[in-house]
């Protein structure tokens, strides 16, 4: 692949940040991954241009399948034990109501897909699985290949993450990318 610019969105969700980046990069090749099937067809439907391909998949550490818990489009996640958010109900977890996703190795698919003379930019909203994504990406030196990584990271939502794991992890990832904390 060549210099081409290109953007990873994992958590399309609704496609806002696809929207954006596309608006200002047009020459762009997207790539969204979004697990839950009904924001992947809606995202197909927006999107139905040849420099994005959606993705009905969750980036995770191993290809497969895993449960994927839902709530609100803004609240589903692949991993257990969501502390509740009473005041915020848009982000409460049913883990009584999932679906089963695909869910493809992020780090291996970066490093089949891509050469170090592409420009990524990556999104990461992905509800508590970011910690092991990129503790995945950094053992396989995937990150390298990530130039700039917006993150939005779910440590204090998820009882299992520690604080000491979330800065862990932040600080490796900035020291080999240009790591932007996202919202």
């Amino acid at each position: 692949m060549g210099s081409r610019e290109v953007y990873i969105d994992l958590g399309a969700n609704v496609g806002e940040t696809i929207a954006n980046f596309a608006e200002k990069n047009p020459e762009a090749l997207i790539y969204g991954f979004e697990p839950n099937p009904s924001l992947a067809h809606n995202l197909r439907a927006r999107f139905n241009d040849d420099s994005v391909l959606i993705f009905e998949k969750a980036a995770w550490i191993l290809d497969g399948v895993k449960r994927f818990y839902l709530g609100h489009d803004l609240s589903s996640t692949l991993i257990d034990g969501k502390r509740s958010m009473p005041d915020y109900p848009e982000f409460e977890i049913s883990y009584e109501k999932y679906v089963m996703v695909e869910t493809i190795d992020l780090s291996r698919w970066l490093l089949d897909t891509f050469t170090e003379n592409v420009h990524i930019t990556m999104k990461i909203d992905i509800e508590g699985s970011e910690y092991k994504l990129l503790q995945r990406m950094l053992d396989t030196d995937a990150i390298d290949l990530v130039k700039t990584i917006y993150c939005e990271f779910h440590y204090d939502r998820f009882p299992a993450i520690s604080v000491e794991t979330h800065e862990l992890i932040k600080s490796q990832v900035a020291q080999r990318s240009d790591l932007k904390v996202w919202r």
